[in-house]
């Protein structure tokens, strides 16, 4: 049986990167379940949906051509492709309009069920890190090792703000986002986020990227 690791987390709490490192430590592929929907909000933004109207996305998310594929890169690491009508959609979904879409689309149940389907297909072909806000809880309630990442809002605005390579003018802007981003995941009808109850709670406001790993690491055998 493959074995699968699972880190929810709060936006901005470093577990993308960690999921990343950790996967590369351990030979497995990794999973951004994030990338999914962020995949879906790209499609809806492009083609000018709705997004105020959950049955639009509903419709919508029923038309999309999308696939996640694992290519190696130079090193033999396992890396994500997130193929949108046959073209890589690279860091096209990485921007903040895509990120809030992202938020407003992950709730409605149709476009869950799309992208559950496509983790469970990749959880139980390969070992696999998989990240997102509720894999823990409801993607994968089996999975091997579960973690929960989180940081303080001011201090997750700051590596936005560093990461996005922004001027100081915009850290409260960022903070309000991460906020009103964390009032969202958690209160949302649709699997909110939460830590599940025997995942390994991390907060990380005063570690650097290795020391969670590392301290993550001490807790596979």
């Amino acid at each position: 049986m493959p074995i699968n690791i699972a880190i929810d987390g709060t936006a901005g709490s470093g577990k993308g990167t960690l999921a990343k490192q950790l996967a590369k430590k351990l030979g497995f592929g990794c999973l951004d379940t994030g990338a999914i929907y962020r995949s879906v909000a790209y499609y809806m933004v492009e083609n000018g949906v709705d997004l105020s109207k959950g049955e639009n996305i509903a419709k919508a998310v029923k038309k999309i051509n999308f696939k996640v594929v694992f290519e190696a890169d130079e090193n033999g690491n396992k890396v994500q492709k997130n193929i949108l009508d046959g073209t890589d959609l690279g860091e096209k979904i990485r921007t903040e309009e895509i990120s809030l879409a992202s938020s407003i689309v992950s709730q409605v149940k149709e476009v869950r069920e799309f992208a559950t389907k496509i983790q469970h297909e990749i959880a139980g072909s390969f070992d696999v890190v998989v990240e997102g806000r509720d894999i823990g809880t409801v993607v994968l309630p089996n999975a091997n090792y579960k973690f929960f990442l989180t940081a303080s809002p001011e201090v997750r605005a700051r590596r936005r703000l560093k990461q996005l390579n922004l001027p100081e003018e915009n850290y409260e802007s960022i903070l309000e986002e991460i906020v009103e981003r964390d009032r969202r995941d958690m209160t949302r009808a649709l699997s909110p986020l939460k830590a599940a109850e025997d995942a390994v709670y991390i907060d990380n406001s005063n570690q650097l990227p290795e020391e969670t790993l590392r301290e993550m690491l001490s807790y596979i055998k």
